[in-house]
């Protein structure tokens, strides 16, 4: 078996460990990000209409890759524990990982199979298409059910390629596991352009497109990164009653880890159900916005992927200062970071709003949301990267609570507030919202800060 020194995590300045681990994976994120966005610019090149269906299953979409991500942070974090505390016994933990993280994404893929036209119904959907003239509502719902049945049959794939890359990385193959993402990028991206740009010779005007793309890809890249995995570390599988043996332990940490993740489109879905009883054109707008989020995001987004298994790996060898040093410094790198962000597109709205949509319905929406949000993502990039590292300190109920504070708790009060004050309202009362979730932020880290822990996280695990 294969296993890179984790010392490098535990030795040298924090910066530069941070950079060193953090640099890799952030090329690979702008990427996948920048794809997501390219994904809804293409679509927005067709019918509004064509736009407000893709709005539609969004939430939807997005919980599938909450949920994959968060059986990739699920196995990421039992990984960084395992090589800190069962090092011989590391290739059969990653195993039995793998297996229980499929497993569960494919109770969901089955529910969601069930389920899948009321999920539509609850977001709006079909109220949308009985406005839709009678020649298209048939063939959008067409388009919109194949669309999302392809998506749940290769959903397991999706997710085994976001556990194996959390596995990498917390093994400290950071730069191979940011090149696998890369080059499954690229490989969405190039097949996106071919079917979907009315300009290919392989154009095909249809949601069912963006779901081959998703498909090939992920299919493709589980089998390569499947392949890697064992080349790296001989994965030593386990048996019948060992697998049995796992299902039947308490899995309170798993579920919460998940579940966090699901807050997020939750949220989303919420936002979705509420516009679309004032005006669809928010849907349409949503279908962009969302993925604008996450690129804005960035900085936070790559920080995810590196001080995870920073953090954890010193917090489960005592190394409490350099914690608390890592902190400082992820903080820091946020709050610079958006601030910047944010001053950068206040003075080029009108550019990216008009670049992203030729429809002016939407445009003026991308313009309020760009005037707004970002100033609102400095406090929500410190959420992002703090529930992270919680997670990884085996404190997922404090990383649970803040997930629900901010996106359930302050989110949608004030989005319903700023939906009933006025039509562009709702951006202010969102930036809010994340600015006072970065003040939740603060009350945490104080709360659970490491300087106050009795046990020593060795002791807290044999306790538990």
């Amino acid at each position: 078996m294969t296993v890179k020194d984790h010392t490098s995590l535990l030795e040298g300045k924090i910066s530069s460990t941070i950079w060193r681990n953090s640099q890799p994976m952030f090329m690979a994120i702008l990427l996948l990000l920048m794809y997501e966005l390219l994904e809804s610019g293409l679509i927005a090149l067709g019918s509004t209409a064509t736009l407000t269906a893709f709005g539609f299953t969004v939430p939807i979409t997005a919980a599938m890759t909450a949920l994959a991500v968060g059986t990739s942070i699920r196995c990421n974090n039992k990984v960084v524990k395992s090589a800190c505390l069962e090092s011989n016994n590391l290739s059969h933990n990653i195993s039995l990982t793998l297996l229980t993280s499929g497993l569960t994404l494919l109770i969901f893929t089955i529910l969601a199979l069930i389920f899948s036209d009321q999920l539509l119904q609850v977001l709006g959907n079909n109220h949308w298409l009985a406005t839709e003239e009678s020649i298209n509502a048939p063939k959008l719902a067409g388009e919109q059910s194949t669309y999302m049945n392809n998506r749940y049959f290769t959903w397991i794939f999706l997710g085994a390629v976001w556990q194996i890359n959390g596995i990498l990385r917390a093994l400290n193959f950071s730069q191979l596991a940011s090149n696998i993402m890369v080059a499954w990028v690229v490989l969405k991206g190039s097949l996106a352009l071919l079917l979907l740009l009315p300009q290919s010779p392989l154009y095909f005007d249809s949601l069912v497109a963006i779901s081959l793309v998703h498909a090939i890809s992920d299919i493709s890249f589980t089998l390569i990164s499947l392949y890697i995995l064992q080349q790296k570390i001989k994965l030593s599988w386990p048996s019948l009653n060992e697998f049995r043996a796992q299902c039947k332990q308490p899995k309170l940490t798993g579920i919460l880890v998940i579940g966090q993740q699901l807050v997020t489109p939750l949220s989303l879905a919420i936002l979705t159900i509420i516009a679309a009883s004032y005006n669809h054109t928010y849907v349409a707008a949503f279908a962009l916005i969302f993925k604008l989020e996450a690129i804005i995001l960035l900085i936070p987004m790559a920080l995810t992927t590196s001080m995870p298994a920073i953090i954890g790996f010193n917090y489960w060898t005592g190394h409490h200062n350099r914690v608390k040093q890592a902190y400082r410094y992820m903080f820091a790198i946020v709050l610079i970071a958006q601030f910047v962000i944010a001053i950068a597109l206040n003075y080029t709205v009108d550019f990216w709003a008009n670049s992203l949509c030729p429809h002016d319905s939407v445009t003026i929406h991308l313009k309020h949301y760009l005037t707004w949000l970002p100033w609102g993502y400095i406090g929500a990039g410190c959420v992002i990267v703090y529930q992270s590292t919680l997670n990884v300190k085996d404190k997922a109920i404090s990383a649970s609570a803040l997930a629900i504070i901010h996106r359930l708790i302050l989110m949608i009060p004030l989005a319903w507030f700023g939906f009933n004050d006025g039509e562009y309202s709702l951006y202010p009362a969102l930036m809010l919202a994340h600015l006072l979730a970065g003040v939740c932020v603060l009350y945490f880290f104080r709360k659970v800060n490491i300087s106050n822990i009795k046990k020593t996280p060795r002791q807290e695990q044999l306790a538990t």
